[in-house]
């Protein structure tokens, strides 16, 4: 019997059920918060959800971490993972709900929603000139896995070319028209139109996007990031919005978090702020998908087969 700590506020009544229908015979299912699990994490064999890196060190019987949520910086990052234990996580559950996001954000800032929106309040019918459009801009998403996927796929029905970047290219994937390592980004950043960030926190791309590289891009293009903050050197961003090197900027990642009140990012005109919420709507079909992931793997780990999205801690993904 397996002793099954839940910590993820999303296992609703309904879950579990399944979990105790499905499961009962061989997990005994504990359902705690974070603060609440002193008492028991010594017998704990598997955490659903996640516990601060403190906690996981007192799991003397721990075997498995299965996350809830793709991000797995929090645990890669810092050193004291408990050495044996594997990791795995959500990714492929939350991609279609942050391409909508990304879609939305872009498409908001091209038609120029904000100034309309300042207009009505105002009561004032006023053009703001010549909006932009999506068919045939060229856009570099760097990452190209769930998330970057499902950006992709939405991105091409407005004509877009769509460039991915990732570490190795073996093959060609669907709903991108060419693919590149790390390597090649000085030659690609001066030919987009858009660039997303869709990566993880990582040796490799931690600062990857710093002054040098962001001086590439095109003046007047449009910057997107729903990775991890960490990609882009925030004050050499700041720096190149001074000079006026974008026309848009969309943040729904920073480094750090929370964005300080002190940033001028706050205030910019041509800058969108939102607080890493791009990915935590969690919509029904977000947090079906996920329970979906997790209740697989449960099986698979109690059958002996090998777990989905099993993470490299030292690769950081």
């Amino acid at each position: 019997m397996f002793n099954v700590l839940i910590t993820a506020s999303s296992c609703n009544d309904e879950i579990k059920g399944i979990l105790e229908s499905q499961f009962a015979d061989k997990c005994n299912f504990i359902y705690r918060s974070n603060e609440a699990v002193e008492d028991i994490i010594d017998d704990v064999d598997i955490i659903i959800g996640g516990l601060p890196i403190k906690s996981l060190s007192r799991a003397k019987n721990l075997k498995w971490v299965q996350m809830t949520w793709a991000g797995t910086d929090i645990y890669t990052r810092v050193e004291g993972f408990p050495e044996g234990v594997l990791l795995t996580n959500a990714s492929g559950a939350f991609g279609k709900e942050i391409s909508e996001y990304v879609i939305g954000t872009i498409l908001a800032r091209y038609i120029r929603l904000d100034k309309y929106l300042d207009n009505q309040k105002k009561s004032l019918w006023k053009g703001m000139g010549a909006e932009r459009n999506l068919d045939r801009k060229r856009v570099l998403i760097f990452g190209t896995g769930d998330i970057g996927t499902n950006i992709a796929k939405r991105l091409k029905s407005f004509g877009t070319v769509n460039i991915g970047v990732k570490r190795v290219v073996d093959r060609p994937l669907e709903y991108f028209d060419d693919l590149y390592t790390l390597d090649n980004i000085d030659e690609l950043l001066p030919k987009a139109d858009i660039v997303i960030g869709c990566l993880p926190n990582t040796d490799y791309t931690q600062g990857l996007l710093d002054y040098r590289r962001l001086s590439m891009m095109k003046k007047g293009s449009t910057l997107v990031n729903v990775g991890r903050g960490t990609l882009i050197v925030t004050e050499d961003l700041i720096r190149l919005l001074h000079e006026g090197h974008f026309a848009d900027v969309i943040l729904d990642v920073t480094d750090v978090e929370p964005l300080p009140q002190t940033s001028p990012l706050w205030n910019m005109s041509n800058v969108l702020v939102t607080p890493h919420i791009s990915g935590q709507g969690l919509s029904k079909a977000t947090e079906k998908a996920i329970w979906e992931i997790c209740i697989e793997n449960i099986r698979r780990y109690i059958t002996g087969e090998s777990l989905k999205n099993l993470v490299d801690i030292k690769a950081g993904y």
